[in-house]
């Protein structure tokens, strides 16, 4: 497997745990967070922040990370539907951490700020606001998933040489 092959399953693999998380979300969680009381809502809402802040920033890194490196790899080839495939599934996934940035992060800070005991009166349309971010987020995900799995169409493949070939016997 050349370096380019490994970025590029690296690359899958990683924005697919992303978009698979994404989607699970908005297949269970949202529409269930959406029934929550207050209450139940801001305990849910504070448990999952603090897992999401360890975790959610180096995946990113390392997806954005793989998914440049993949097209440093394959920069010979600009005008292939290879790479413009990877270059749009790049732009979903940093457009996603920048909806994630200026969109939910700043309304997490809001949340954070509420009283269980004095709620704000829009409390229900902040949720659903923070809801439709992370719709979009999901969405934007899942596309740059698809476009690299559609991507993996259009790689060059080489022939195999005797070292990357396994016998079994």
């Amino acid at each position: 497997m050349n370096v380019s092959t490994l970025l590029r399953y690296c690359g899958l693999l990683l924005v697919g745990m992303m978009a698979g998380s994404s989607f699970a979300f908005v297949l269970g969680m949202g529409p269930a967070m959406e029934q929550l009381s207050i209450t139940s809502y801001m305990e849910f809402h504070r448990s999952m922040e603090t897992p999401f802040n360890i975790f959610s920033p180096l995946i990113y890194l390392l997806a954005i990370a793989t998914l440049v490196a993949s097209l440093f790899q394959i920069r010979q080839s600009w005008k292939s539907m290879e790479f413009l495939l990877i270059v749009f599934a790049l732009l979903c996934v940093v457009d996603e951490l920048l909806m994630t940035r200026f969109g939910n992060l700043p309304l997490n800070h809001v949340i954070s700020q509420w009283d269980l005991i004095a709620p704000p009166p829009d409390w229900m349309e902040i949720r659903s606001q923070w809801l439709r971010f992370m719709y979009i987020r999901s969405a934007l995900l899942v596309s740059g998933f698809a476009l690299l799995l559609a991507s993996t169409f259009f790689m060059k493949r080489s022939p195999a040489s005797p070292q990357d070939v396994f016998a079994v016997a």
